[in-house]
């Protein structure tokens, strides 16, 4: 799920900006803290969101402090974080070691293998801590490579499978916001799952790999199925979102909603243009 759910950096003022890069290293410094160097690698921009997202909605005291970071020594940072940051430290590095997993099983990748080692003893305490979410996720992400691996094009299946996996990590606790935000979590686990399957269908195709829109893509207005697909698993996110009671830095959360999410996709269409715009140029 890495890569998608981001802020989109340019559409911030500074001021915000600078909070949002606060959050990015307070769970940078909180993955280190845990898990060593061999976590801090795992940071991510999707669980950051998930922290600023938890810390809005249970409002626990924030802590800010600055420091230099041992790779950008040359000026101070500011850390910005709060309580619900150890559970996001633990959901970036437990999805980082099922990304690590799913590299093997498709690319054969010696170096994915040698990550997912040294990240498996982190990934086998945060299962014993969370058993019956561990186990969800498991069994959902299972599923998955079994329809893959018998190259089923049943999208809304997969695309569900995903939203059960991102569905739960975002669920915090069993309390009074724990529907809200499974459900915030699966539209945004469809979307991923779309939005990879989307980017990959190139490079999946010249390799010879599994892509579930290959049925979709002989269709004349795929591109417009496509976004039309995006464009309603997006508004139900968003819906999800509206109905959190959501104050602090709400202006960051709905950036990266709003924005950020499709900061892949108008990169993609950007590069095609690009590419168009040079052909006619010759």
């Amino acid at each position: 799920m890495f890569g998608y759910i981001s802020a989109n950096l340019a559409a911030l003022d500074k001021e915000q900006q600078t909070r949002y890069r606060a959050y990015y290293c307070g769970l940078c410094r909180v993955l280190r803290e845990k898990y060593g160097q061999q976590g801090r690698t795992t940071l991510s921009n999707d669980m950051t969101f998930l922290a600023i997202l938890l810390s809005s909605l249970y409002e626990p005291r924030m802590r800010e402090t600055s420091g230099v970071c041992p790779l950008h020594p040359l000026a101070a940072r500011r850390y910005t974080d709060t309580d619900v940051f150890p559970y996001a430290a633990d959901m970036n590095l437990l999805l980082a070691y099922y990304m690590c997993l799913d590299g093997v099983r498709d690319d054969h990748s010696r170096l994915k293998d040698l990550r997912a080692r040294a990240l498996k003893p982190h990934f086998e305490a945060i299962t014993l801590r969370y058993p019956q979410k561990c186990a969800a996720i498991q069994n959902a992400l299972e599923r998955i490579t079994i329809l893959e691996s018998q190259r089923s094009e049943q999208l809304d299946e997969l695309c569900s499978l995903s939203g059960r996996i991102v569905g739960e990590v975002f669920r915090y606790r069993d309390d009074e916001w724990s529907r809200m935000l499974y459900d915030l979590g699966s539209s945004l686990g469809r979307f991923i799952y779309m939005m990879d399957a989307y980017e990959d269908y190139d490079a999946d195709r010249r390799l010879r790999r599994f892509n579930p829109l290959v049925t979709l893509h002989q269709s004349p207005d795929y591109e417009d199925q496509i976004k039309d697909i995006l464009f309603l698993l997006a508004g139900q996110a968003a819906e999800q979102l509206d109905l959190l009671p959501l104050e602090r830095d709400l202006d960051l959360i709905r950036n990266v909603i709003y924005s950020g999410l499709w900061a892949r996709y108008a990169r993609m269409h950007k590069k095609d243009q690009t590419v168009e715009d040079n052909s006619h140029d010759q």
